[in-house]
């Protein structure tokens, strides 16, 4: 019934009306009775909602037409080909002094901000939410560094990987990070990484069980997952991959450093919320900052997550809490 009454708004006039019915439709089609519909819908949902100036109707259109089998490696490229162009241009527009910054403005003007990605999570009174007075008036902080690693010849419990042993990965907001991106299903991501679990957690749902969690040792890096598919990805801040935001390290740092570099570099405050631990979330990023021990010291364990994993407290499983 509540298919029949958004469906009818596909067709609106009304462009914003019109990808809002598409969006919901889409997602109400993850209900397998619904199936039917989903010929009718995918075609509409590549053409209108993958094509869509904003960037929650896009990241719908391409999870679910994943879901329903279509190949969207096409349009995963495009996303961080946008993404890359428009940090591109937000570093032009803030440089009077540099080439390109009159078309850099002009493209930023025809990519106006999101308009249907929540700007925080409303009425979760569990999550504190910044606000422009806790941004620290004056210059930003010092760039954050990694620790610089333990001997290799190292053998205790508190093994820290140095440089030149970790992989170097990227990431995109909300699409991946690394050779992961978000909606993989297990046997993927083994494929991805070249490396079988080295341990797996399930859950029992009906007569099936669905994975939780897998640790990945050699990789260094915990997934986890929601419906059988990707929805997070913790790094180990001890031997997981160094993931870079604008060449700086997010794993195996000090924590209060890269908060406080973080906080100094978002652009939206209210993005900004804290879990019932503490942990910073920036919801921008699609990013949490958790803290690993190493002996007598913490370290950074950065959480890369999908937009209904913000609520840490609610999305991560216990195990994740009790590690130390």
């Amino acid at each position: 019934m509540l298919h029949d009454h958004v469906a009818c708004f596909r067709d609106d006039d009304d462009p914003s009306v019109r990808e809002a019915a598409l969006a919901a439709t889409a997602l109400l089609l993850d209900d397998p009775a619904l199936a039917s519909f989903v010929p009718r819908c995918a075609d509409a949902v590549r053409e209108v909602l993958a094509a869509s100036g904003d960037s929650s109707y896009r990241w719908i259109a391409r999870v679910r037409l994943a879901a329903w089998g279509e190949d969207v490696a096409g349009l995963v490229a495009a996303e961080r080909t946008r993404r890359t162009d428009l940090d591109r241009a937000r570093e032009l527009a803030d440089d009077p002094f540099g080439a390109g910054q009159e078309e850099a403005v002009r493209l930023l003007e025809e990519h106006p901000e999101d308009t249907a990605a929540p700007e925080r999570l409303r009425g979760r009174h569990r999550l504190r939410t910044a606000s422009a007075q806790d941004i620290p008036p004056g210059p930003s902080p010092r760039r954050p560094t990694a620790v610089p690693g333990s001997r290799p010849g190292y053998g205790g419990p508190w093994r820290i990987a140095r440089e030149e042993e970790r992989a170097e990965w990227a990431f995109t907001p909300y699409i991946g990070v690394g050779p992961l991106h978000f909606g993989m299903e297990l046997e993927e991501i083994t494929s991805a990484l070249g490396e079988r679990p080295a341990v797996t957690s399930s859950a029992r749902h009906g007569a099936d069980q669905r994975p939780r969690y897998a640790d990945c040792i050699e990789s260094g890096i915990r997934v986890l997952f929601q419906d059988e598919r990707l929805g997070c990805v913790a790094v180990d801040a001890l031997t997981g991959p160094q993931v870079r935001l604008d060449a700086v390290p997010l794993t195996g740092c000090a924590p209060s450093e890269v908060e406080a570099w973080l906080v100094h570099r978002t652009t939206r405050p209210e993005s900004l919320t804290y879990s019932v631990a503490g942990d910073p979330v920036f919801a921008g990023l699609g990013l949490a900052l958790r803290s690993q021990r190493a002996g007598d010291i913490v370290l950074t364990r950065p959480l890369f997550l999908l937009r209904d994993w913000l609520d840490l407290w609610h999305s991560l499983p216990a195990e994740e809490w009790g590690l130390r």
